[in-house]
Parts: C-alpha cells; sequence; structure tokens
C-alpha cells in the first residue's frame, strides 16, 4: 500500500524498521494520531509516531531492561535507511529523534499506567502491533480532556474522535477504561461545543492539520454524530462544510 503524503512514507519505513518482537513482548503498541491517519485514508497529516506501553504486565518494564542490555539500537531489526540522532529514557517514556531522508522525525515510547491495553491489531502496511480500534477511542478520550482547552493542539483529538466515530459508536469498554484514570464524557461535550461555537477557530484548525478541504463536510459529519451522542445540536456549518451536491 502506498500512502499519499510523503512525509507518511517516511514514518511507514520507520515503523518498519523497528523489532516487532521486542514491541510484542513489550506490549509496545503503535498507535496516537498518526496511526488513524494512516488506517483512514490520510484525512490529516500526523508527524509524530508514538507507541503505548503498558505498565501493568510490565511491558514498560521489558523494554527499559531490554535496552540497558541491548542498546538503544537493537530495537530496530533494519537501521539501514535510518539513523538515530539522540534518545532520553525516563519514567514516563522513551523518546528518540529518529533521521530519515533528510527529516527528523520524532518516536515515543509512552508509559502507560492509566489503562491496559487490549490485544494489537496488524494492518496490512506494517508488521509492527498497533493499538485496538477500542484503545484508539481510550486514547483519544483522554487525551481530549487533557487538552482540548488547548488552541494551539487544534482540536486534534476531537477530530480524531470524529473520525472514529465515523466508524462506530464510542465502545462503553473504552469510555469505562478511560474513565478509571479521570472524567472524559463531560470534557468531551465541552470539547464539541467550543469547536462548534467558534467557526473561525475550527476552519483553522482543519487547515492547520492539512486536512484536505474536501474532508472537511465528513470531518463535520463525525463532529455531529458525537454532538448527538452527547445531546447537542448539529453545527452551524460553514459553506466548505456543506455537503457537495454535485458528487
Amino acid at each position: 500500500m502506498r500512502f499519499k503524503l510523503k512525509h507518511h512514507r517516511k514514518i511507514i519505513k520507520i515503523l518498519n524498521s523497528f523489532n516487532p518482537t521486542i514491541l510484542q513482548e513489550s506490549y509496545a503498541y503503535f498507535g496516537g494520531g498518526t496511526l488513524l491517519a494512516l488506517l483512514f485514508d490520510e484525512y490529516r497529516q500526523s508527524n509524530d509516531i508514538d507507541f503505548v506501553c503498558s505498565l501493568a504486565n510490565s511491558g514498560y518494564k521489558n523494554i527499559r531492561t531490554f535496552i540497558f542490555n541491548n542498546g538503544i539500537s537493537a530495537l530496530f531489526s533494519d537501521l539501514n535507511t535510518i539513523s538515530i540522532q539522540r534518545y532520553t529514557i525516563d519514567q514516563y517514556g522513551i523518546r528518540i529523534l529518529i533521521n530519515i531522508e533528510e527529516t527528523a522525525i520524532k518516536t515515543e515510547i509512552i508509559a502507560e499506567a492509566r489503562f491496559q491495553v487490549d490485544e494489537p491489531i496488524y494492518p496490512k502496511w506494517t508488521k509492527i502491533p498497533c493499538l485496538s480500534v477500542i484503545d484508539c477511542f481510550t486514547c483519544k478520550l483522554l487525551a481530549n480532556s487533557d487538552r482540548y482547552m488547548d488552541d494551539s493542539i487544534e482540536s486534534r483529538d476531537l477530530i480524531d474522535l470524529a473520525v472514529l466515530r465515523l466508524q462506530s459508536s464510542i465502545p462503553q469498554l473504552a469510555i469505562e477504561k478511560a474513565e478509571q484514570a479521570y472524567e472524559v464524557i463531560r470534557p468531551l461535550r465541552a470539547a464539541i461545543k467550543r469547536f462548534q461555537t467558534r467557526p473561525e477557530y475550527r476552519e483553522k484548525s482543519l487547515v492547520n492539520l492539512k486536512i484536505s478541504p474536501d474532508k472537511f463536510c465528513m470531518i463535520i459529519d463525525g463532529i455531529d454524530l458525537l454532538a448527538e451522542d452527547m445531546g447537542l445540536k448539529k453545527t452551524e456549518r460553514l459553506f466548505k462544510e456543506q455537503p457537495d451536491l454535485f458528487i
């Protein structure tokens, strides 16, 4: 499978340079907005690589021990097309800056203490383990609760949830897993209202996240499904967010 965006093609090369066995054994699964962008037709550009690594089953302990014994380069099975510029390791995660084709891409293995990951999925374009759809919902619900008031985030967590919502309703299990850590539904409702009532900010966010104008309507469709779930009204759409009547 060939991705449209050059940056995403670089990310795929990095992903497939990892040693999948150590990721599997450490419950370290690729996730975040980049996974969602790659799963769902590159609806936005995502720049970094994030893995979620479970603390509950000693996954993070395992991967840190592996690095201590073998070195950071042992996380990779192929270093022919990439190089490690620098890395740091602490209680919160492993951060690696990886160079590929004159581009530095931030990669993070996050020590996840808030929930235990489900069995991974394996999309056809990679051999490494990826977060289940339920865990994608869980992560994005938590991220939205953390960041929805920060305009510099450009509502990316809400937009990612909107795209997930186009695939299915929010799984109750995802909500339960997230709310073992802290509240996520009322913050989601607040995030939707902020997004719906600020059209200039909304348009700026869609543009800055490099969402193609032909996908604006799709994104708002997902927002409106979330709004309906929360008992809110549909979005008053800008012209660019309206359905194309000529398709």
